[in-house]
Formats: structure tokens, C-alpha cells, sequence
């Protein structure tokens, strides 16, 4: 596969929506882009997949996948979504219920052009490679919700995209069938040799199956970070909720930041801060006492637990 790299620039509004979203994914890496609802995140997968009408998201507008312009809004470009060679998906699976599941997979060889007995053959390698194979015979309406989504993962990889995407891929599973087909995704990821864009709410997901975490919040980037960097280095109050730390922001001064939204001021071991900072406090950090505990600890409290 060629360099099939993404370049995406969207700029604009959409209803009450202000957007201005810079991406790149380069093959081989798994980028979650996480947000809470509203944040930005189905508009601009939709407008990466095409499936977001040009008019429909007012401004700025630029996909590119490898040496292929998709949208160019200034040049009033915009490839059709069945002509992009974007993978996707779907929460709901979205797989057809008058097909049985072999046939289901082979949709994407058959539009391509190949043959009946070609298409089948491709959809029985992928059905075997995710393990179903012995549903190929089925039809959706008899499917589990973890078998129907390892049918939907099938269908898509073998359509040979370029991009794949995902959204949401876990949130209509139930917590045990979600660890399964998490399992799956994450092998079936790694050998997929172009960029993959996974859209989700749900820190879980992004941090088991993700190279780098893109955070959208309100239309715009907050962080753009490895899991790891994530964690230790939160740059909003909801990038540590999603780490599962506290953040707060203050002043410091000689090795002392007054909080502002908080009574206490933390000493810290940095005595060369100054200025406006935010500090990470995580949950680990934190002991309770009977008595004032003697040791190390920079900040002792006293408090009431209720």
C-alpha cells in the first residue's frame, strides 16, 4: 500500500457548532479521537467519510488521503463517499438483513467488480481470521451483538480501505461481549496497514486501543497526546476526569501554588514555577490519617470525611 496518509482540515460551523479541527494520521497508527457529547466528534468523521453534505458544515473543508484530494472546499472538491476507499464501523453494525453473512462481507469485493465465487472466497478468509466462520450461513437477525460487530469488522476490512474508521465500534455491546470484541479489534488494528481513526466517549476503548489520543471539546483540540502523556500530563479539567485524576489550575510562587477554586495552597517541589500552572494530584497520592501523619509529605490537611 502507497503512503496513505490523512490530512484533514475542517473550519467552520455546523448549527451551534464553532469547529476548527486539525488532523493527521499517518498509516500504521491508531488515533482515538475522544470527546464528550457534542464535542465535535460524528461531524467530523462524517465529514472525513463524506458523508456530511459539503453544505452541511460551513467554511473550511480539506481531506486528504495519501496523493488523493477527498474535499477541498476551496477548490470545490468533494469526492462521494462510495469513492473514497474509507472503511467504517458503525456503532449499530448496520449490516443487511436480507444477506447472510457471507454475503454481507463479500458486498465490498462484489462493488468492486469481482466475481461471485471471488468475493465469497475473500469474505471466508476474513470470516475465519475474526473467527466466525461458522456463522457465514446465518442471517443478522441471528447474530449476537458481539458476533454481529466481528460480521461488521469482516465486512469492512474486506473492502480493502485505505482509512478505516470507527465509530463508537463498542458502545451497543454489553460490558462482557465489549472486553471480547475490544480483543479483536486490537489484532485485527494492528495488522491493518493504513491509518485508523477510531471515534469514542469512552476512555476504556482509547486508552486499550489507541497509539495517540486526540481530546475534542467544543469543536476544538485541547490535547493531542500518547496515553501515557495523557495521563501524566492532563490539560483539561476533562482530559483528567478521562485519566482518572484531579486537576487544578492556580498561582505559583517560591514553591507554592494558591488554588483557585480550592482554600488550601499546595507546596510543591518546584521552586522555579511562577506564574499561572496547573497541578495533577492523583488519587493514589492521597492517604487518610487518624492523626497528623510525620514523614515526607509536602501537604498535610486537616478535614472532615462524611
Amino acid at each position: 500500500m502507497s503512503d496513505s496518509t490523512l490530512i484533514a482540515r475542517l473550519a467552520g460551523g455546523r448549527g451551534a457548532l464553532d469547529i476548527d479541527i486539525d488532523l493527521a494520521l499517518p498509516p500504521g497508527e491508531t488515533v482515538a479521537l475522544l470527546g464528550p457529547n457534542g464535542a465535535g466528534k460524528s461531524t467530523t468523521l462524517a465529514a472525513i467519510a463524506g458523508t456530511v453534505r459539503p453544505d452541511e458544515l460551513i467554511g473550511e473543508r480539506y481531506v486528504r488521503l495519501g496523493d488523493r484530494v477527498l474535499d477541498d472546499s476551496a477548490r470545490r472538491v468533494s469526492v462521494p463517499a462510495e469513492l473514497r476507499r474509507v472503511g467504517t464501523v458503525f456503532q449499530q453494525h448496520l449490516l443487511f438483513d436480507h444477506l447472510r453473512v457471507i454475503d454481507n462481507v463479500a458486498f465490498g469485493p462484489r462493488s468492486k467488480g469481482a466475481g461471485r465465487r471471488a468475493a465469497r472466497a475473500v469474505a471466508s478468509d476474513w470470516l475465519e481470521q475474526l473467527g466466525v466462520s461458522d456463522l457465514a450461513e446465518r442471517r443478522p437477525s441471528e447474530l449476537s451483538g458481539g458476533e454481529a460487530q466481528r460480521v461488521a469488522i469482516a465486512r469492512t476490512l474486506a473492502s480493502e480501505p485505505e482509512l478505516l474508521l470507527l465509530d463508537e465500534p463498542m458502545a451497543a455491546l454489553d460490558v462482557t461481549t465489549r472486553a471480547e470484541v475490544r480483543r479483536v479489534l486490537r489484532t485485527h488494528l494492528a495488522r491493518f496497514d493504513g491509518p485508523r481513526l477510531l471515534v469514542t466517549h469512552d476512555p476504556t476503548d482509547a486508552f486499550l486501543l489507541a497509539d495517540r489520543l486526540v481530546v475534542l471539546e467544543q469543536g476544538h483540540i485541547t490535547q493531542d497526546a500518547t496515553p501515557i502523556e495523557l495521563r501524566h500530563s492532563p490539560a483539561t479539567a476533562y482530559v483528567a476526569a478521562l485519566a482518572g485524576t484531579n486537576l487544578f489550575t492556580g498561582t505559583a510562587d517560591d514553591g507554592s501554588v494558591l488554588l483557585d477554586d480550592h482554600p488550601h495552597a499546595f507546596t510543591i517541589a518546584d521552586t522555579s514555577a511562577s506564574g499561572s500552572v496547573t497541578v495533577t494530584m492523583h488519587p493514589p497520592a492521597v492517604s487518610l490519617h487518624v492523626e497528623r501523619p510525620t514523614g515526607s509529605q509536602r501537604n498535610v490537611w486537616s478535614a472532615r470525611v462524611e
